[in-house]
């Protein structure tokens, strides 16, 4: 089934307890969004630096490579929670995941704000960050696995925008905190991160646990009944629940028939195991490496090398708040316009405005109008992004892998954590001393990165919009171009869930026949 051909999905699907699982699992993403907010503030914050930094000279300051360390080398936590997804998932299900996600989350925090020297903080935001590689499968997997099909865009987008509440809330607590030197000044904008911890126990043993999950356990009944609870009352009266529980029953038994699912068939060739696994881990490179890490981690830092540091607090903060806009433009634009032409809009702006930023870089000491130039540039670099990449990552990923959707989340996360470690740990020494000195000439870095991921994108991202996750598979099936993807038809049981999450009517008359009466006919 054509994706043109589909029926257009009113908000009316987006029910109001739909609403509510997929908020309170995006509380997950919150943990993230905000230690990224706020550590790139707090390890500037003059209560943090009196106490964990050297000092030197009767100043406290973090060397280069103290600031690389403490930067890095959290993501093998992360990378643990990224593998430990896919068993946990599977054996315990999503909310139970979760369970354990606020648990790990506030152990972390303990040994942070218990922390006497930095080495000891570090390790606490390593265990935080195990925690926050489960999140970061467990949420766009669950509501990838909940939404309809027409909606997943923008219920699956929106978790980005609660990444960038997060990173905002920590900028603004690093603000807040800018000239406190009390030992406070520190310890409230690494406690607040207690609160979406504490949200994700309050408010996920309400939600549902996924139908997909409970189809697979053979627990039909429960899933039906979790449909009922998500769907329109119009689609439970009509039997249009039930009829999606079938049909999902059947995509799973058709799955195991295939004796596949295990993690060597994210490399296999045949039926696009490789090539679903290159376009996630790729997208997940490019969404680290586009020019947005720079302001997350190093932003304060950065604009302090141009004599900003009466206003590096306030710029990161606004650079922050408009990625929030940009996010939210992705996230209403995704199911309109598709996934592909944002990802390539996004990234094509990012590479422009990058390579505004490395140019003011060559030209050594800036004026007041250059300077606002670059702040003006680094903008269109966030937003570009966000609108874009950043949005559409964790959707695309959790789109791709069909039957393999968390081992290829669980891999192309564990991609992610890998180039957020390349990109943090690189960084501190490509824009200062000891290393290149690049200062604003690392745009050009990040403008070739946007270039090849705009070519990327082009050749070889599908256009997944509307499709149900069990379609995917049928789609990979066909080798097709990916701008193939969006007006190609598909007849399997996948296309009738896609129908069935569109609002199509409830019968018996399988997906295609009416191609094949239209063939008949003629």
């Amino acid at each position: 089934m054509a994706l043109n051909g589909r029926p257009k999905v009113a908000w009316t699907e987006a029910t109001p307890y739909l609403i509510f699982c997929t908020v309170a699992f995006a509380f997950g993403d919150l943990l993230f969004g905000i230690d990224t907010g706020s550590f790139g503030s707090i390890q500037a914050l003059p209560a943090f630096l009196s106490e964990f930094a050297p000092e030197v000279k009767g100043d406290h300051a973090f060397t280069t490579v103290q600031k690389s360390t403490m930067n890095s080398v959290v993501w093998p936590g992360k990378i643990f929670g990224t593998f430990m997804f896919a068993p946990l998932a599977e054996r315990l299900g999503y909310k139970k995941t979760m369970y354990i996600v606020a648990v790990v989350q506030c152990l972390g925090l303990i040994v942070q704000m218990t922390a006497k020297d930095w080495q000891v903080f570090t390790g606490g935001r390593v265990i935080a960050y195990a925690a926050v590689g489960l999140a970061e499968n467990a949420a766009p997997a669950y509501i990838a696995e909940i939404s309809p099909a027409g909606m997943r865009g923008f219920f699956g987008g929106a978790i980005v925008v609660i990444v960038s509440v997060g990173n905002l809330w920590g900028a603004l607590m690093g603000r807040a905190y800018a000239t406190e030197t009390r030992k406070l000044g520190w310890l409230i904008p690494v406690g607040v991160q207690f609160i979406p911890a504490v949200l994700i126990l309050v408010l996920v043993p309400f939600c549902i646990e996924s139908p997909r999950w409970l189809v697979a356990k053979d627990r039909s009944e429960e899933a039906t009944r979790a449909l009922d609870k998500i769907r329109p009352r119009g689609d439970v009266l009509s039997g249009r629940t039930l009829a999606e529980t079938e049909a999902l029953d059947e995509a799973i038994k058709q799955e195991l028939s295939m004796d596949k699912g295990r993690w060597a068939d994210l490399f296999r060739i045949k039926g696009g195991g490789l090539r679903r696994t290159m376009v996630a881990c790729w997208i997940f490179f490019f969404q680290q490496s586009g020019g947005t890490q720079l302001i997350n981690l190093y932003g304060p830092t950065f604009f302090k090398l141009y004599g900003l540091g009466a206003m590096s607090f306030t710029y990161t903060t606004m650079l922050t708040a408009l990625g929030i806009v940009g996010a939210m433009i992705g996230v209403l634009l995704c199911d309109v316009v598709g996934r592909r032409p944002l990802l390539i809009v996004g990234l094509a702006l990012a590479a422009i405005f990058n390579g505004v930023v490395g140019g003011l870089g060559t030209k050594g000491s800036l004026n007041s109008s250059q300077i606002h130039t670059m702040v003006a540039s680094f903008v269109f670099v966030i937003v570009g992004n966000k609108m874009g990449v950043n949005v559409l990552c964790y959707l695309i990923a959790s789109e791709l892998g069909g039957h393999l959707r968390k081992k290829t989340m669980a891999l192309a996360t564990s991609f992610d954590v890998l180039s957020a470690f390349v990109v943090s740990f690189t960084v501190p020494y490509l824009i200062g001393k000891p290393g290149a000195n690049l200062a604003a000439k690392v745009g050009f870095i990040f403008m070739g990165i946007c270039i090849a991921g705009f070519l990327f994108s082009l050749a070889f991202v599908p256009e997944l919009a509307g499709r149900s996750l069990e379609e995917v598979d049928e789609l990979f099936g066909q080798n097709l171009w990916a701008w193939q993807f969006k007006n190609a038809k598909t007849t399997g049981v996948g296309a009738r869930i896609a129908q069935l999450e569109s609002g199509a009517p409830v019968g018996d008359r399988k997906i295609g026949d009416e191609d094949e009466e239209a063939a008949t006919t003629v």
